[in-house]
């Protein structure tokens, strides 16, 4: 039976998903074609469960919190419809991506609609700072997808380089949202940027456990194995391997890329610690959320709080 928290939760994040659907209706046939395709399907809106979490323990209004995550979220969306035109996927989490169910042309000006839909949302927020940090979320986030696709393709970027790429693609959403809810709370700008560093955090662990999923079993995380790899990305767990390869090596990375021989990859990233980097790296950053979330969340509903970190950033 599920506790009153996941239930609570849960309801919310009914209500966010009503709330996109709402804000997302097109009389245009077309259009509302594609809303129902996508909102027919359940997706993972951690988002708004962080956004939940925290926000409500902090003691934000229901609805204010409600507002916020749908407009997050629809940010997000947006996002998602234009990287799988980019990365040409035909799937996504296992299930057909709107590229695919609608068609390269109707896909990209779906994505342009959400984008309009989501500025909407931003204008009429009642609070402009709040707006102005999604704007910048959004903006960061295009600058974030042009640096990976200038960096990661069929080439290996530093480490460096990715983990901007991250907080850039990944973490500035997660940043965005944790401040705006700060903002409501009118917390003093040492409290923001805390909240800033605990979005980076969460995003940045979210990343690199993602980057581990890519090679899990399909069947138990829903995303496709090798996915990643498959569009010719570079990764936390391959770069980290790759920097300590010998240039050989390096030459036949690139190679078994080329050809798909993906299992060969795993070998050479084995060989080099790359995974375990990677966890030591997530976990690390799974740490600092909790010690960081310390300085927000009363101690009585800590636990949970905790233990939903550990749940979601772990593969």
């Amino acid at each position: 039976m599920p506790s009153i928290e996941e239930q609570n939760l849960t309801e919310f994040l009914a209500e966010v998903k009503l709330k996109m659907e709402n804000i997302t209706f097109s009389k245009q046939k077309d259009i509302q074609k594609i809303n129902d395709f996508i909102f027919s399907s359940d997706g993972k809106y951690v988002r708004s469960k962080i956004i939940f979490l925290y926000g409500h323990r902090i003691g934000i209004e229901y609805q204010k919190l409600l507002e916020l995550a749908s407009t997050t979220e629809l940010i997000h969306l947006s996002t998602l419809v234009h990287d799988d035109i980019i990365d040409e996927a035909p799937l996504r989490r296992g299930k057909p991506s709107v590229l695919k169910f609608s068609g390269i042309k109707k896909a990209l000006l779906y994505g342009d609609y959400l984008y309009t839909k989501t500025f909407s949302c931003l204008n009429s927020l009642e609070n402009k700072d709040i707006a102005t940090i999604l704007i910048n979320c959004a903006e960061k986030l295009i600058e974030g997808e042009f640096n990976q696709i200038s960096a990661m393709t069929y080439k290996a970027p530093s480490l460096e380089n990715y983990i901007k790429i991250i907080k850039a693609k990944t973490a500035v959403l997660f940043s965005g949202a944790l401040q705006s809810i700060g903002i409501h709370a009118n917390f003093k700008e040492k409290d923001l940027n805390l909240l800033y560093k605990l979005g980076h955090e969460f995003g940045f662990a979210f990343q690199l456990n993602d980057d581990l999923i890519d090679f899990s079993n399909e069947s138990v995380t829903g995303k496709a194995k090798y996915k990643d790899l498959s569009e010719g990305k570079f990764t936390y767990p391959l770069i980290a391997a790759f920097n300590d390869s010998t240039e050989e090596e390096r030459k036949r990375i690139y190679q078994l890329i080329e050809t798909k021989e993906y299992s060969q990859i795993v070998e050479l990233i084995e060989k080099y610690n790359g995974f375990d980097a990677t966890r030591i790296e997530r976990d690390k950053s799974i740490n600092n959320c909790i010690e960081t979330t310390q300085n927000f969340i009363k101690l009585d509903s800590l636990d949970y709080v905790e233990q939903f970190l550990r749940d979601t950033l772990k593969a």
